[in-house]
């Protein structure tokens, strides 16, 4: 989906499958900025041990990680990570790879914002314990989930990715509020991880966070991503 957003530029969302063969998940060719620009890119995985920093086809040094990566509480085997590059090298053309297993599952979303850096970053997981899924499941279709706040100090975007944990049967929905609208999101049925990309821009300084709504009712890992802009 297109953003009406001005500050976000290009972005992509590629998987594979559990068991799906390839040996680096790659991007389409993005249309990229040569400076003024922040790629923000989260991974997730079946074999959290896999996790590698992503690259491009464009000489730019390896994505930095940011902080480290996050096992999933219900699959502790897996988990999720966050990078990004700012004021790399752009153009058309650009394609960002990162390598995995051959049978891992993973996910690779990634977003361009144009921004000045990075103001904040805040991650969690919000997680019921199994002993109230029963009960939910029988009154409930969906359950909100709320995302760690981010401080800005002015003009931002604000990228929101939803790493839901429910098991790989049925399709999935996950939806956020306060304004956030989603560009990418992966929430087939199946051996995948599923993942859920919204993007929000916000005029002045604030504390912010998103809340999630998802079905089927489960936990999910969250990451939020302050990009001041340019001009601030």
């Amino acid at each position: 989906m297109e953003s009406s957003i001005k500050t976000i530029s290009a972005h992509a969302l590629v998987f594979q499958r559990m068991k799906g063969g390839l040996a680096e998940l790659e991007t389409p060719p993005l249309s990229t900025n040569h400076g003024g620009s922040i790629l923000v890119l989260s991974v997730g995985r079946g074999e959290i041990s896999a996790f590698e920093p992503p690259t491009d086809n464009l000489n730019n040094t390896a994505y930095p990680q940011i902080g480290s990566a996050h096992a999933y509480t219900r699959w502790p085997k897996s988990g999720t990570a966050l990078y990004a590059l700012a004021n790399g090298h752009g153009g058309e053309g650009q394609v960002i790879s990162v390598s995995t297993p051959p049978a891992d599952e993973i996910t690779m979303a990634a977003v361009e914002v144009l921004g000045s850096h990075i103001e904040d970053v805040a991650w969690n997981e919000d997680r019921e314990p199994p002993i109230f899924w029963s009960l939910r499941r029988k009154l409930f279709s969906g359950r909100s989930m709320t995302s760690h706040k981010v401080k800005t100090s002015g003009p931002a975007t604000l990228i929101a990715f939803w790493w839901g944990d429910a098991s790989s049967a049925k399709a999935k929905t996950a939806e956020p509020d306060q304004g956030f609208l989603v560009i990418d999101s992966l929430l087939e049925e199946g051996s995948l991880v599923q993942c859920a990309v919204a993007v929000k821009h916000v005029e002045k300084a604030g504390t912010y966070d998103v809340n999630w709504t998802a079905t089927p009712i489960q936990g999910a890992q969250m990451w939020l991503v302050a990009v001041a802009d340019n001009e601030h």
